[in-house]
């Protein structure tokens, strides 16, 4: 029992740890957004990041395909009016796929849920618990948006690679001014190849706006 308690206390300061290094990166786009301005949050977990950037007076719609942590969201967003909610992951095609649980974390607990994933590869998940979650295509979903997007947040344990791969491949950079992406090849060696290929055809497009590792 105590070395969950220890564990759960960890998990605790880490996610404490990494908000607050988001608030500080966000602090330029906080001045830069205002109520003209559409933002996506993707792995918005429980709406820290989804409330500061709503604060901004922005349109917000955040994905999180995690049900705990969509609870936690809704009961912190739910009641903003510029905010929109959706129990979705965000992938690069549509699909319905299983959601792995982080391999310390407790059904009742929603602290381990940032590192739930859709990567079976993913070193601390446990491929035993998992749930089906409803993914949306992104560019797609980018595409279909009546005016350009400003920014968008994309922490989707892993299944960024996919993602950026199709941004890439459809030239889809067009459809947003910022980009900011937490990798994990850390947990995920894999991986590494791929984001490899991917620095090299971002400086090679000169693409300055898509962000790698901002935390």
């Amino acid at each position: 029992m105590m070395s969950v308690r220890i564990s759960l206390l960890k998990r605790q300061l880490l996610n404490a740890g990494a908000l607050a290094i988001s608030y500080i990166k966000l602090i330029p786009d906080w001045f830069r957004l205002g109520p003209g301005d559409l933002v996506l949050d993707c792995g918005a977990n429980v709406g820290w990041i989804t409330r500061l950037l709503a604060s901004t007076g922005a349109t917000v719609i955040a994905f999180e395909p995690d049900p705990r942590a969509f609870r936690r969201l809704q009961h912190r967003c739910g009641h903003l009016p510029n905010v929109q909610l959706r129990n979705e992951g965000v992938w690069d095609k549509e699909a319905i796929l299983p959601l792995f649980d982080h391999a310390e974390g407790k059904a009742s607990e929603t602290a381990f849920t940032v590192g739930s994933s859709l990567i079976a590869q993913k070193i601390n998940v446990d491929v035993h618990k998992s749930r089906p979650v409803p993914l949306i295509d992104l560019v797609a979903f980018l595409s279909a948006q009546p005016k350009k997007v400003s920014l968008i947040k994309l922490d989707v344990e892993g299944a960024e690679i996919a993602i950026l791969e199709k941004i890439l491949e459809e030239k889809a950079w067009k459809l947003f001014d910022r980009l900011y992406v937490e990798t994990h090849e850390t947990k995920i060696p894999d991986q590494l190849p791929a984001l490899q290929k991917i620095r090299t055809q971002l400086r090679s497009n000169r693409i300055d706006h898509i962000k790698l590792n901002w935390i």
